[in-house]
């Protein structure tokens, strides 16, 4: 049985060096700490997180929506931008059903109107789709679910206390059918070696993703092994039916928390495929400002979904161009008015290259004060 401690933190929000290049968002939040969905394979069972018994304990954080309504309304340094909900936890696990903690957080990001990508693994998101159609309509909301298998059987070994695939496929197709300017997709991450990478399980999520009306699919293959995580996944295996699977997972990550490069390469290459044939984004659509950071987060944007896809296509990552996106984030002024003063080689990690990606985009802007061309790409 789960116990629930209530305990007050002082900081409710924490803001990213640099926006995530997969979700956009720039600031985190936990209503909770620890997890009663109890994944067997979650990341955050791993020592950094500093959880002890994480599925058995769950801390819920109190008056986080007064905590979180003071931080937002006294921020000078803290702009409008993409607010993730429950990094290391699930924002809608069962306790929410009762306390409302995470809807509460909710209405205070709606309040204050800044945009919103939340990842869940429960059906319950549906309740509060009022409140996410007013953040859609005043700002930019996204809901991924997290899918990696249709088996449900399967599923319900790894996932034990989540909503069942089927569910979370019914619940997206909701979302979309009443509120379509709500992003939603799929985050098959994550795509666990022997389990979950048959052919026949990559084809399904994806054209059920498609079936039910996601914008995108974003995927990851394999998962961490990491220190007390790992070992916890691999007891759970050795002691269920899918046990013949330790050895030649063992063997394929050889000590490491990562699969090998070429594992990777041949599951990108192999989804990339599928979501051409279904037709699929493989990104979400970035929240652009309206303020001096509009055309820095549009070119950031057109960097980074170059480096994915080009890194999908062909294995390998181009570092330069990555972090060229990245720090576009963090200039203090608009690139127009960079590009007006001749000095784009000034914006770190800006080389000739870089600069002839952009500077057709920065042309038109600069002359015609329209954005055709950019948005077609994107």
């Amino acid at each position: 049985m789960v116990k629930y401690i209530y305990k007050e933190f002082k900081s409710v929000i924490n803001k990213l060096k640099y926006p995530d290049s997969w979700f956009w968002s720039r600031y985190t939040l936990n209503t909770y700490s620890g997890c009663a969905h109890a994944c067997i394979y979650c990341d955050a069972r791993s020592e950094r997180y500093y959880i002890e018994d994480f599925e058995n304990e769950v801390i819920i954080k109190t008056n986080f929506d007064k905590k979180l309504d003071q931080r937002l309304k006294r921020a000078r340094t803290l702009l409008p931008d993409v607010i993730a909900p429950g990094g290391v936890n699930d924002a809608y696990q069962q306790i929410e059903k009762k306390i409302e903690h995470t809807r509460k957080v909710l209405e205070v990001i709606a309040k204050y109107k800044f945009p919103i990508n939340i990842a869940t693994k429960s059906n319950l998101i549906t309740r509060d789709m009022e409140i996410l159609k007013t953040i859609a309509n005043d700002t930019w909301c996204t809901v991924g679910f997290s899918v990696s298998t249709t088996d449900e059987e399967l599923a319900s070994f790894l996932e034990p206390y989540s909503s069942a695939p089927s569910e979370r496929f019914e619940a997206l197709k909701t979302i979309k059918k009443e509120s379509p300017n709500i992003q939603v997709g799929i985050y098959f991450i994550p795509i666990i070696p022997f389990l979950e990478d048959n052919d026949e399980n990559l084809e399904d999520i994806i054209k059920k993703s498609k079936e039910a009306g996601a914008d995108f699919v974003l995927f990851s293959p394999g998962l961490t092994m990491r220190d007390s995580q790992a070992q916890y996944f691999i007891n759970k295996l050795k002691k269920s039916k899918y046990t013949q699977i330790v050895k030649p997972l063992l063997n394929l990550y050889k000590g490491e928390i990562h699969p090998p490069a070429d594992y990777c390469k041949e599951i990108n290459h192999k989804l990339w495929n599928l979501c051409q044939k279904y037709k699929v984004n493989v990104r979400v659509k970035r929240w652009i400002p309206s303020d001096f950071r509009k055309w820095n987060y549009k070119l950031s944007e057109l960097l980074l979904n170059k480096e994915y896809i080009d890194a999908l296509k062909t294995g390998k990552s181009n570092k330069t161009l990555m972090w060229a996106g990245l720090n576009l984030n963090n200039l203090e002024e608009s690139i127009l008015d960079v590009y007006k003063r001749g000095e784009l080689h000034t914006i770190k990690n800006f080389n000739p290259k870089i600069i002839e990606i952009v500077n057709p985009y920065l042309e038109k802007s600069k002359e015609l004060k329209q954005k055709k061309g950019l948005e077609k790409f994107l």
